[in-house]
């Protein structure tokens, strides 16, 4: 044969590995061992020797070679037994092992498969075709491992993934959950389509007592759309606890998420306040289901609230609608709030559940106390085990007045910064006109002013109240001239509260005057608080009902006023009040 057609051209038959591949020969006879490692040290691969079974093997576990030839038979350990045992060390790496025969017959082949081999080879040697297939099998061990290492890491990534949306998931949680949804007058169900939910359940309680929820929808599932909720729940619990109004929640929450989300991106809400002085319920609904109020004397759905706003994140600020829709809320009767995902649950026949079916869990219930579970447990039998395509959210709250009453946020961490300061003397006084009073509410920031200056652990509450009264008084009835009677009716309740908000908005005159004054004493302090407004007055030295008697939605707030101070006296025509608040 022509030398020049034995040359070996490197650069077309060397695996891509850079590194010189091995390759480990095992033959009892030493001239075939020898011109095999002549020809594969020419074709440029590190040659390794083995004289039987036995020495293949540990030479192997030694040295780890990248393909094996393997003689059949050997002394102490055949080629096929060899081969099984390197097979069963190399699990985790594909090592190609290819059988040096000088037969050919099908039942010897057959067996060389059997025991793991990849490929034989028949002797005499040809340079040319060995060349070949050791080429071929080395790239498919690269391929191998390759594939192997791309697997290996796309595991380890998963569980890094696993392992940081569970850090994720327990932040969230951690961050959200405040405990006011395990209140004895709460049921609620949070069923997420993923790990993390696209829908947002938040509560809680007021400083001057009741309480505020949120449930949300935004749009998409998962991760991207839990984002949302971290923002949401910083302002919604910040605002909340320092005294804001609904309005200005959703106001606030509107411009941030306007700010932070994509265009195509949004969060359908709901934001109630349940207020027990006042027997009220108001409702900012934008893109959630009607709210379902359940008459407890009727055992019937009484009321129905739509959406009446778009949902959070879309209107700019000057387009936005911050406007509450308010009504009576009587003893007992139950608040039903809920996410799309639980009228569009549906079965594996993809027949919707539809708000029709839930309604008539409504009408077919005469156990208002199994309501919320009766509707979980159909819901959860209509879909059958069917695949839930999106997030599933409610929540029922049972209007229970000494409970929500009791229902009170107390800044722990305030009370024990303040427990030791000293009591100190110290006032100061605020003007509101009229265009300020059609928009902007005064009481958190007098609160918070007040408490900051002072401390007054565990009084926020009767000072929210006091402050609460005297304001809303000045406002509601000194400068828009309400009549609280109007309030002794369902029909007449939802008046006031209409009539209120026109008059707000039309508001063109009058002003509030706000004087607060503190003067230390051995004991703590005496608080004055004194509020003037430019309204006509009233006759307060009309016989009120004491408070006990009193049951309706008017005539309250002086009784209660006169239950936390120790003085409340009126002067003019009834337009000055002037409370004292003794603290200790």
């Amino acid at each position: 044969m022509n030398s020049s057609a034995n040359a070996i051209d490197m650069s077309e038959n060397m695996p891509l590995n850079s590194k010189m591949p091995t390759v480990l020969i095992a033959d009892d006879d030493v001239p075939n061992r020898l011109l095999l490692q002549a020809i594969l040290e020419k074709q440029g691969y590190h040659v390794l020797q083995a004289d039987d079974g036995v020495q293949a093997v540990d030479v192997f576990a030694r040295e780890h070679p990248d393909l094996v030839l393997m003689d059949i038979k050997m002394p102490n350990m055949d080629g096929y037994e060899a081969t099984r045992r390197i097979k069963a060390m190399s699990t985790d790496a594909f090592v190609p092992v290819i059988f040096l025969t000088a037969t050919s017959d099908s039942e010897g082949l057959a067996r060389c498969v059997a025991s793991g081999g990849d490929d034989f080879f028949t002797k005499p040697y040809n340079r040319i075709l060995l060349q070949a297939r050791i080429g071929a099998l080395l790239r498919i061990r690269e391929l191998y491992n390759t594939v192997q290492y791309q697997r290996n890491e796309l595991e380890n990534h998963q569980k890094r993934f696993d392992r940081e949306k569970q850090l994720a998931k327990r932040l969230f949680v951690n961050i959200i959950e405040t405990g006011s949804l395990d209140l004895p007058y709460v049921q609620s169900m949070l069923s997420p389509m993923s790990l993390f939910s696209g829908d947002i359940l938040l509560a809680a309680p007021k400083p001057s007592g009741g309480l505020h929820v949120l449930l949300g929808d935004f749009t998409g599932h998962g991760l991207a759309a839990a984002i949302g909720v971290l923002p949401v729940s910083s302002v919604f619990y910040g605002m909340t606890t320092k005294g804001y109004s609904i309005a200005e929640i959703v106001t606030e929450i509107n411009t941030k998420l306007k700010m932070i989300l994509p265009t195509d991106m949004f969060l359908a809400a709901c934001v109630i306040d349940l207020n027990p002085g006042s027997h009220t319920l108001s409702v900012w609904n934008g893109g959630i289901p009607p709210v379902v109020i359940y008459g407890e004397k009727e055992q019937k759905i009484i009321r129905s609230l739509p959406p009446h706003h778009l949902p959070l994140g879309i209107a700019s600020d000057e387009s936005f609608s911050r406007r509450v829709e308010m009504t009576e809320i009587r003893q007992d009767d139950r608040i039903y709030i809920h996410s799309d995902g639980i009228t569009e649950a549906t079965n594996p026949d993809g027949l919707m559940f539809g708000r029709q079916r839930l309604e008539n869990i409504f009408v077919k219930n005469s156990n208002s106390s199994e309501l919320f579970g009766e509707i979980s447990h159909e819901l959860i039998k209509f879909q059958a085990g069917g695949a839930q395509q999106d997030d599933m959210t409610m929540i029922e709250l049972r209007y229970n007045q000494q409970q929500l009453e009791d229902t009170v946020f107390h800044d722990k961490a305030q009370q024990i910064k303040r427990a030791e300061q000293l009591s100190s003397e110290w006032d100061f006084s605020m003007g509101l006109s009229a265009d300020l009073l059609g928009c902007f509410d005064p009481l958190p920031l007098l609160i918070q002013s007040v408490c900051d200056m002072q401390g007054f652990r565990g009084q926020r509450q009767q000072l929210y109240t006091v402050f609460s009264e005297l304001f809303t008084n000045a406002l509601d009835h000194g400068i828009l001239n309400l009549d609280s009677t109007l309030k002794g009716t369902a029909d007449g309740f939802a008046k006031y509260y209409m009539e209120r908000e026109a008059r707000l908005l039309n508001l063109a005159d009058g002003s509030i005057k706000i004087y607060v004054a503190h003067r230390p004493n051995a004991e703590g302090g005496l608080l004055t608080i004194r509020v003037e407004d430019t309204g006509s007055g009233f006759d307060y030295q009309e016989n009120q009902i004491s408070l006990e008697s009193n049951v309706g939605h008017s005539g309250r707030g002086i009784q209660l006023l006169n239950t936390i101070c120790e003085k409340i006296e009126y002067m003019g025509n009834g337009n000055i009040v002037e409370a004292t608040y003794r603290w200790h």
